[in-house]
């Protein structure tokens, strides 16, 4: 009779259910034997019951889609339990979690910190006369926002990275009586190619929208924009689109964080501070040349998520976990739901000579957001359903 041998640690707890939360659990309890899952339990936070596809919130600001959000219960591994809550303090080996019916402490073995990016407000009276478009509450504010205006709405945008340019080309095309204006500090979406950038300017303007770059806004003020030379942006509706920043969780824990305040990881995604905390997604640091390249969004969320995972299950099974390999393929932006842009890049981010536009982009973008939730899900029944690009050759990289 052979011995099962019990693994190690038996009470995982998943802290965030975004991308990299999502795909961390599912790869993880798919993966387990059925032994292994009898030993093992994992336990998800998230602040609300349901999973929120981020890279559509723009979508639902300009009103095309009525809602962006799915039943967690209906993409998570069925042996995860899912407590809705907020997840206030880490300490060794249990975490803090604030429900409606009260606080509860969850012990664990392993946690795994995937706590995810709020939109951060740089520019002063943002919270106050603006809509924080990198968060659900900011996204369905907006899309309210401009129904009351009705036609002729006038919108301005402040952000001219990838989430800025799709907001603007989505109001535009959806509200084609409206004002839209872009307003960003450099100029429009500086990581890429310079053709790149003519390329969007021309769409953006066949749509309307009104790109004023080299443009920093100074504050926000009710209904309008100051801006950095002393003129004035009027607006009945502004979208910020800005920049991301993290919550305190790590931080307020006492574990290392870098000046942002994301958690601190090696090249297999544990902590230093504590080797039982794997983290993953936009609220962590990869302190390590296998991370350099590495930038905030779903393109590498769902990665991280991943190997977040293989290093539980390697832990769970006395190996040494693999350190983390993860490239990029493609930057791919929505100009409202009959153009985009695609553009093919290097495993370190660098673009490469070939993309796409038009309505060919836009298909193949709106396929890639469906495939970034249905894949992650798959994983319950199908571990590596979701698959990403090698990261780039250490010592490689090529100029954009």
């Amino acid at each position: 009779m052979s011995t099962v041998r019990r693994p190690a640690g038996t009470r995982v707890v998943v802290v965030g259910a975004g991308y990299a939360g999502l795909i961390a659990t599912n790869r993880l309890l798919g993966s387990l034997t059925p032994q292994e899952r009898a030993a093992v339990g994992v336990t998800v936070v998230n602040a609300r019951p349901d999973f929120v596809e981020r890279i559509r919130l723009h979508e639902l600001a300009a009103g095309t889609r009525a809602s962006v959000t799915r039943p967690l219960t209906a993409l998570l591994h069925p042996a995860a339990e899912l407590v809705v809550g907020r997840a206030r303090r880490i300490d060794p080996g249990v975490v803090r979690v604030a429900t409606a019916d009260g606080e509860r402490d969850l012990p664990f073995d392993t946690l795994v910190y995937a706590v995810g990016s709020t939109a951060a407000a740089p520019v002063p009276g943002a919270r106050e006369h603006a809509f924080l478009l990198a968060d659900l509450d900011g996204a369905e504010g907006a899309a309210a926002a401009i129904r009351a205006a009705g036609d002729g709405v006038r919108v301005t945008v402040v952000g001219g990275g990838l989430t800025g340019v799709e907001a603007a080309a989505e109001v535009a095309e959806r509200h084609p009586r409206a004002r839209v204006t872009l307003v960003c500090a450099g100029p429009l979406v500086p990581a890429m190619r310079p053709a790149a950038r003519r390329s969007l300017l021309r769409t953006l303007r066949r749509l309307g929208v009104e790109v004023c770059e080299q443009t920093p806004v100074a504050a926000l003020e009710e209904g309008k924009a100051v801006l950095a030379d002393g003129r004035v942006e009027a607006f009945d509706v502004c979208l910020l689109a800005a920049s991301f920043a993290v919550p305190t969780l790590a931080r307020d824990s006492g574990l290392p964080v870098d000046d942002a305040g994301r958690l601190r990881v090696d090249a297999t995604l544990r902590s230093p501070g504590d080797r039982r905390v794997v983290g993953a997604g936009d609220a962590v640091v990869v302190d390590a040349p296998e991370g350099a390249h590495l930038r905030m969004g779903c393109a590498m969320a769902l990665p991280l998520g991943g190997t977040a995972a293989a290093t539980v299950l390697s832990g769970l099974r006395g190996q040494e976990p693999r350190p983390l390999s993860a490239g990029f393929l493609l930057q791919c932006l929505s100009l409202g739901r009959r153009r985009g842009y695609v553009q093919v890049v290097r495993a370190d981010d660098t673009a490469r000579g070939l993309h796409l536009g038009g309505r060919t982009a836009a298909v193949l973008k709106e396929q890639i957001c469906r495939m970034v939730v249905d894949r992650p899900a798959a994983e319950s029944g199908r571990p590596g359903a979701y698959s990403w690009p090698r990261g780039p050759r250490r010592g490689a990289g090529s100029p954009a």
